[in-house]
C-alpha cells in the first residue's frame, strides 16, 4: 500500500495528520516533512502525526519523522507522534526518536502532550 496522508483540523491551533501505508524511502514519505514545514508557516502550533495506520517503517521513514519534528519546531510549533503497540512503536523506541519528539499511544494523549 502506498502512503496515504489525511489532515484534519481539530482545534484552531491543532491539526491531526493521519498517515497510513508504508513510511519508507521515497518521495512519498518526504511529503510528511514538507507538510510539517507548511503547517508551521500557516500558523499551526500543535501537530499530531497519527501513525496508527502505518504498517511498515524503515530508517528513512524514521529520519523523515525526525526532520519533520525539527522543521515544525523551528517554525515555533510542537509535534507529537501517535504509535500504538506493534512493530512501528518498537522501531521508534529502538531508534530513540522519543529524544526528539514525544511518542504517545493515542491521539488524545498526543493532543494533550502538545
Amino acid at each position: 500500500m502506498l502512503l496515504n496522508i489525511v489532515e484534519r483540523k481539530v482545534e484552531p491551533d491543532l491539526t491531526v495528520v493521519e498517515v497510513s501505508g508504508r513510511l519508507a524511502l521515497g518521495r512519498e514519505s518526504q511529503r510528511i516533512e514538507t507538510l510539517a514545514e507548511e503547517m508551521g508557516q500557516k500558523g499551526v502550533r500543535r501537530l499530531v502525526l497519527d501513525l496508527t495506520g502505518v504498517d511498515y517503517i524503515d530508517s528513512a521513514g524514521i529520519g523523515v519523522l525526525a526532520l519533520a519534528a525539527g522543521k515544525f519546531k523551528e517554525a515555533g510549533g510542537t509535534l507529537a507522534i501517535v504509535a500504538p503497540e506493534g512493530r512501528v512503536l518498537q522501531l521508534l523506541n529502538l531508534t530513540q526518536i522519543s529524544a526528539v519528539v514525544k511518542v504517545c499511544p493515542t491521539v488524545e494523549a498526543a493532543a494533550a502532550a502538545v
